[in-house]
Formats: C-alpha cells, sequence, structure tokens
C-alpha cells in the first residue's frame, strides 16, 4: 500500500481482495478537502475507510495518518460497493467525513480511481428565513462553532446531494450552495408548490420535494422538474423496490405528537408511494393509525413509520406498494415523533411524558385529569396544571438513550443581582427532526419544549404570577455516552400572568456557547453525509 499527500488532496492506492467477488483489483482513492481553508477537517491523525455491499456487513479499515499517508488495507472487489471514510483526531472525535455519491464496482484485475470529497460534519438548521450552521469539532465557545449562510431564500430544508453540494429547499425554490465554500453556486430552481419537507434519491442528484400539491423530483444536474399531483405532503422519504428502482413515500395527514402530559391524540394519515424515475398521480392508501414520520431504508426494500398515539415505532408489512397498508410491530417508543434508517438501523425519537399535579383551587393540588391544561397569564382554577414535579424526557433510540430531563431558569429582572428566579421542569417536549451523523455515534436533534408552573397567591394577592414559557433547541447527542455533547437554545418565549409584587421576569441567558447569536425556531436539521 502506498499513500500520498498533495496541496488540497490526500490519495491512497489500495489492493482489493476479500468481500464480494473473489480476484484483486487496484484503485486510487481520492479525498478532496475543500478549496477553502478555513472549512478544511483539522487535527485528524486517523483514518477509516468504510466498504458496505448491499446487506452484508461493513468492512472497516482504520489507519493511522503518517505525514498526510495511510494505507487502505485489503479492501474488497465486489461490485455496487458504498465508500466512506471518517477521519478522527486524538481524542477519537470526528473531525472529517466523505463518502462516495454513488456505488462503484471495484473489478479484480483492473484500476479504478474514485474521488471523495471530504468536508467537516456540518450540521444545518433552517427556521423559514434563515439558515444557521455548526460546527461539532469546534467548541462551543469557539466564534466558528455557529454560523449563518447568506444567498438564500426562506430554507425549509437541507439536503447534503453526494457531499460537494447543499440543495437548500426554500419555500418555493430549491437553490444549491458548494461545500467547499458554503457558498451558493447556479441558478434556483422554481418549485411547483410550498415546500413542506424534502429528502435526497440515493445515488443520484435528484431530490424528492414534499409540497402542498403534491411530489416533486428536481434534478440538480438538469434543473428539470417532474412533478406527481397527489395532494398535499407532509414529510417524505426515498427507498428503493425490491427490483433496485427507486421510489419516493409521502406522508399524508401527519399527526403532531402530543406537547402537554395530557390531552388526546387522535387523526387520520395516509401514504403515497411515486416513482421517481416518472412520477405520476396516484392514489393514497389509508394508514392504520395516526403517523407522525416515515423513513425508509436506502439499501432495500423497507419502510418504518412512528406512531406517536400508539407509543410505537412499526415496519410496513404486505409490500411498501400494495393496495392495503399493515402494520407489524418495530419498538416501543412513548410519544413516537421522528425516525430516518441509517445503515439499516432505525433511529427514532420521542418523549417520555411529564408527571404534573394540578391546583385545587384553594391553594394545594390534587390529581389531573385527562383533560387538565394550564391557564397562564388567567388565574388558575381546579383542575388546571399547576406545576410539572417530573419533567418530560427526549427519548432517542436504535439503542435507547433517555436524555436528561432539561430545566429553565426564569429571571426577575427587577432584582439587580439577578438572582430571584424560578426554574422550571419542561411541561412538555417535542422532537422535531433528527439527523444521524456518519459514523453513528452522534444524533443532531431540534426540538420545542413547554415550561409552566401557576401563579402562588395569598389571600387576593398574587405574589409571583404563572409563567409559560416555550424553547427551541439545537441538541447534539453522543450516543456512545447517553449524554448531550451539545446544546443551542435558538429562542425562548415566556409569556406571564400579573403579580402585584414580582411582576416582572424574562428567561435566563444559557451558559456561554449555549446561546444563539440571534433567535430563531427552527423546523429541521440536516447534516452533510448524515441520516435524515
Amino acid at each position: 500500500m502506498r499513500g500520498r499527500l498533495a496541496s488540497a488532496i490526500f490519495a491512497v492506492i489500495g489492493t482489493a481482495s476479500g468481500i464480494g467477488c473473489t480476484g484483486q483489483g487496484t484503485f486510487d482513492l481520492v479525498l478532496t478537502l475543500p478549496t477553502d481553508p478555513t472549512l478544511r477537517p483539522n487535527g485528524m491523525t486517523t483514518v477509516t475507510v468504510v466498504l458496505t455491499q448491499g446487506d452484508q456487513p461493513p468492512v472497516a479499515t482504520t489507519s493511522v495518518l503518517d505525514g498526510g499517508k495511510f494505507s487502505a488495507g485489503d479492501l474488497a472487489a465486489a461490485e455496487d460497493v458504498h465508500i466512506e471514510v471518517l477521519l478522527r483526531d486524538a481524542s477519537n472525535r470526528i473531525v472529517g467525513v466523505g463518502e462516495v455519491g454513488q456505488p462503484i464496482d471495484i473489478v479484480a484485475g483492473e484500476k479504478t480511481e474514485v474521488e471523495i470529497p471530504v468536508r467537516r460534519p456540518f450540521v444545518y438548521a433552517t427556521d423559514g428565513e434563515m439558515l444557521f450552521s455548526f460546527d461539532p469539532t469546534l467548541d462551543q465557545s469557539d466564534t466558528g462553532f455557529q454560523g449563518r449562510l447568506s444567498g438564500v431564500s426562506e430554507p425549509r430544508v437541507v439536503v447534503p446531494v453526494g457531499g460537494d453540494r447543499l440543495a437548500i429547499v426554500g419555500t418555493s425554490q430549491l437553490s444549491t450552495i458548494a461545500t467547499d465554500t458554503n457558498k451558493p453556486t447556479g441558478s434556483p430552481i422554481a418549485l411547483p408548490g410550498m415546500t413542506r419537507d424534502a429528502a435526497a434519491v440515493p445515488g443520484t442528484s435528484k431530490v424528492a420535494v414534499a409540497h402542498d400539491g403534491g411530489i416533486a423530483i428536481v434534478d440538480l444536474d438538469t434543473g428539470m422538474v417532474k412533478n406527481a399531483a397527489v395532494g398535499a405532503v407532509d414529510r417524505i422519504t426515498v427507498g428503493p423496490r425490491a427490483d433496485g428502482t427507486q421510489v419516493a413515500h409521502g406522508l399524508i395527514g401527519r399527526v403532531d405528537p402530543l406537547l402537554l402530559p395530557f390531552g388526546t391524540c387522535s387523526g387520520s394519515s395516509m401514504i403515497v408511494s411515486v416513482s421517481v424515475d416518472a412520477p405520476e398521480p396516484v392514489a393514497a392508501r389509508p394508514m392504520p393509525q395516526p403517523t407522525s414520520d416515515i423513513a425508509a431504508d436506502p439499501d432495500t426494500a423497507l419502510l418504518f413509520a412512528t406512531l406517536p398515539c400508539m407509543g410505537k415505532v412499526v415496519k410496513l408489512t404486505g409490500g411498501i406498494e400494495g393496495d392495503t397498508v399493515a402494520f407489524a410491530d418495530f419498538a416501543p417508543l412513548e410519544r413516537a415523533s421522528v425516525l430516518t434508517v441509517d445503515a439499516s438501523r432505525v433511529w427514532a425519537a420521542g418523549t417520555k411524558a411529564a408527571s404534573a399535579e394540578c391546583s385545587d383551587g384553594v391553594g394545594g393540588t390534587q390529581t389531573c385529569s385527562a383533560t387538565s391544561g394550564k391557564l397562564c397569564p388567567a388565574a388558575s382554577q381546579q383542575g388546571s396544571i399547576a406545576v410539572a414535579t417530573q419533567g418530560a424526557q427526549v427519548v432517542v433510540q436504535s439503542i435507547p438513550v433517555a436524555l436528561p430531563a432539561r430545566r429553565e431558569s426564569i429571571i426577575d429582572t427587577d432584582d439587580p443581582a439577578a438572582q430571584h428566579a424560578q426554574i422550571l421542569r419542561a411541561l412538555g417536549t417535542i422532537p422535531l427532526d433528527l439527523v444521524v451523523l456518519p459514523g453513528g455515534q452522534y444524533i443532531g436533534l431540534v426540538t420545542t419544549s413547554q415550561y409552566y408552573i401557576e401563579e402562588l397567591t395569598s389571600g387576593a394577592t398574587n405574589i409571583l404570577p404563572c409563567l409559560d414559557a416555550l424553547t427551541w433547541d439545537w441538541l447534539l447527542l453522543d450516543v456512545a455516552t447517553s449524554s448531550i455533547a451539545q446544546r443551542v437554545r435558538t429562542d425562548c418565549d415566556l409569556k406571564n400572568g400579573p403579580s402585584s409584587e414580582f411582576p416582572n421576569w424574562a428567561c435566563d441567558m444559557p451558559p456561554a456557547g449555549e446561546a444563539s447569536p440571534s433567535p430563531y425556531r427552527p423546523l429541521s436539521v440536516g447534516g452533510l453525509f448524515g441520516a435524515r
């Protein structure tokens, strides 16, 4: 094995042998870095080359970088091989990622050159007006940890395509950003409706867009848009049929999980499946239960769904395009909200509901009912929610991980020392979107949470007002340690009732590195080479 490093290019010459086909071949694996030096991975000490063929287990080879050189070891001669590269620093943190946009053939007796764009594992969040970036390779106090990308219009969903481009799907148009400069490239492509969701078509330069009139298939190379008028589609995912052709599956009538601990979860959902190559209007099929999200396995003809009212993740059975839809239980997950499939692993996020007590109307508490709700800024009354006694928790599972219950500090702004505060537990929280980052150790999430406490009275005097806060967060979950590696509170919206003693309150500022430079409310999250 030989390797070389020249300017912004890593290269490795490998010998193929072992998985899939027999025989030997050679190939040049060229890892290209961004032209902008500020975007290049830094501090890498090892490189891992991961080869996956069909449903076979991935084969990974890790080598030490020596002056920019490395050996890929003995790699397999095989057909339709997916290649992924992970660069790690001395602490084993992933600082660079890359993958081949399309499966390749490693042919015995022949030499093949493969070029892979390698980038920092940026995570992106959108709020419908702006596009924000997070660099998880940096400390949160670093000025480059959070950024904002300009030159895009009303971004709603970020879809990585091939590693060298980001498709920024706006409300009514699609733009592209070159990942080696983080700057727009080419002309925007008009969309046939108002965007609700989008997903990449694996192994192609196409993006499937869910909009209020159906499903559009957009080819980034040609600018061509093919539309299937199937009605308003809320969520979309793309996966193969048994014959390998790609299908875009759209969820109609998405049902939101409950935010508060009490209430009735209900609704009806349908699914519609459209050929990517020849999208045509087709009839939607009813889903047996209200559904919040769907996700296709990018490698096999499998489709999964989250059922928030039933508290579970299910697998669709009877064929992904049969006349009727049936479910098979896959995993329990309270208030299941969002999911994705990465390397044949299903990742899903839901919520463990909060425990709460309700007012008895005379200064004490009682058991809540199924219809109990919050009343702030109106005065509390018997049966209304008083306080969360145990905060709601986000639960992410492939291997189940329950994140620590969050708390928010609400500050009395009339206290010059800023010491008078109320600490609130989350009354409810909902995962809005998730992305699995390369390597499977980190999960990016955006969430919204409700914090609440009733007023404190003494006779007819309101001593402390009721407090009702909504927050939005970007989280980076470390699956290996079941902890939150990074968190940014992007916005906090507080309402409070009247008080004659302490009338003025505000959300406390988060710790250094956890505050957003400007407030926003994320709708979706995406990541370079990530699974969403």
